[in-house]
């Protein structure tokens, strides 16, 4: 295994890869960002430069030093591209077969000392890491959306999964400067699994129609303190994303995680929130 992270791969360029990509360029590292999807990567490298301009606009960087972060980042349509990276963080739909097809494929490419990650919210490290041939150097590094902002990375571990590993994720996470939590291989980890069943929650309230969608969301976050409502966090999400989870939950935990009808209908017609323009919430 490598003794210090220096060469970070990132797969998928969307939603959280592009965030993880800039996290790790600011951590120092060389950064490979690889996505299917050239308008992804184009998308994603937009956004990545945005960030650090409006950066530069309050002081925080130069202009120089924007350029410079830049540089660390390199694209790729290549999967190849990640034979000589110390660590690929794999960021792609929460799809346990295309994890494990994906995980597999790396297991091929990438050199043997490396470490695999997974961004997963929720499904078995110990799972995906038996694709491989490599299962003390598979590890869950799930940061939270947006990644830039959000200073916890949770860090599920699988039974395989060496301590050595452990210890190099955790220097990467503190070197992003995240916070970091380690946990046990169970579904949904800690974040999730407590957040799922809120969210679940809110979807019976919304079935029994108790109150507007506005004034839910309004009630949880003046009461609570949370940034946005549930049904916020549906749209922001992916409606059909946070199914998924609740879903997976419910085969572990059994009908307490229970999506209710109306949410799984807007999952049925393809309202999946601000990625389709309607969700819960028009755009």
């Amino acid at each position: 295994m490598v003794d210090r992270i220096e060469k970070v791969g990132v797969l998928g360029a969307g939603l959280m890869g592009h965030g993880i990509a800039q996290l790790a360029a600011q951590a120092d590292c060389s950064v490979i960002l690889v996505d299917i999807s050239a308008k992804e990567l184009e998308k994603g490298i937009a956004k990545i430069q945005k960030l650090w301009n409006k950066d530069v606009e309050k002081g925080k960087l130069t202009s120089e030093q924007a350029d410079e972060l830049m540089k660390r980042i390199k694209t790729s349509m290549d999967i190849n591209d990640f034979a000589d990276c110390d660590v690929v963080i794999e960021a792609i739909p929460e799809i346990m077969d295309l994890k494990k097809e994906t995980f597999a494929k790396l297991d091929q490419i990438v050199k043997p000392e490396a470490i695999l990650a997974t961004n997963t919210s929720q499904l078995s490290i110990t799972e995906i890491a038996s694709a491989t041939g490599r299962s003390d150097r598979v590890i869950g590094m799930h940061f939270f959306y947006p990644a830039q902002v959000m200073k916890l990375i949770e860090i599920p571990v699988g039974e395989h999964t060496s301590q050595k590993c452990i210890d190099l994720i955790v220097d990467l996470s503190r070197r992003m400067k995240k916070e970091t939590i380690v946990c046990r291989d169970t579904p949904g980890f800690i974040v999730n699994r407590l957040l799922a069943g809120l969210m679940v929650e809110a979807t019976r309230v919304y079935d029994e129609q108790l109150a507007s969608v506005e004034d839910i969301d309004k009630a949880i976050k003046l009461a609570l303190g949370h940034p946005m409502g549930p049904f916020q966090l549906f749209d922001f999400s992916g409606i059909d994303t946070m199914v998924r989870v609740a879903d997976g939950l419910r085969a572990a935990y059994g009908d307490r995680f229970c999506i209710g009808i109306g949410t799984r209908n807007k999952v049925r017609a393809g309202d999946y929130g601000q990625k389709t323009g309607r969700g819960f919430y028009v755009y």
